[in-house]
């Protein structure tokens, strides 16, 4: 009797009523009398009306706002289009690489047609015939010494004359 006081107390002091099952502490307890086999059903079905009453609170929680929609449906409308911008620059440097990497080859067929070219006006000069012409059909002759002015450069492989030539 002395402990059954001892538990009532402790319920009380805890605010519980005093034929509950739950007791504080760590110890086990004694089997209280007057606990019968209909309880347990209670208990079933009052786990089931909390379980029902947590989903209803849970639906509650699921609940969004409009503006959280809108918000969610602006974020995907402006990750596509940055998705369509950047697929659309993608394309757009692949197209000009493609073009530079043609006129980079045309340029190279055009530098190889001038040289082929070149040597081939090279080939069909003969500097012997030019001499010729212009010595006899032309009245050319080669310069005398005192025609000759000698002018010292920069090493450049051209002399800019701003002024005249010094005869001397």
């Amino acid at each position: 009797m002395a402990v059954n006081n001892k538990n009532r107390r402790r319920a009380r002091a805890y605010g519980r009523s005093v034929g509950s099952i739950y007791l504080d502490g760590n110890t086990v307890r004694t089997i209280q009398p007057g606990l019968d086999e209909e309880d347990a059903p209670v208990r079933r079905r009052s786990r089931r009306k909390n379980k029902k009453a947590a989903e209803e609170g849970n639906a509650a929680l699921y609940k969004v706002s409009p503006g959280y929609y809108l918000f969610v449906v602006a974020a995907i409308f402006i990750t596509a289009a940055v998705c369509i911008w950047y697929v659309d620059i993608r394309s757009k440097i692949t197209a000009s690489q493609r073009q530079v990497s043609r006129l980079e080859s045309q340029l190279n067929e055009l530098k190889l047609s001038n040289d082929e070219e070149y040597e081939r006006i090279m080939g069909s000069v003969d500097l012997e015939e030019i001499k010729r012409v212009a010595m006899n059909e032309l009245g050319m002759k080669y310069p005398d010494q005192n025609q000759v002015v000698n002018i010292s450069g920069a090493g450049d492989d051209y002399v800019r004359q701003f002024g005249k030539i010094p005869e001397k």
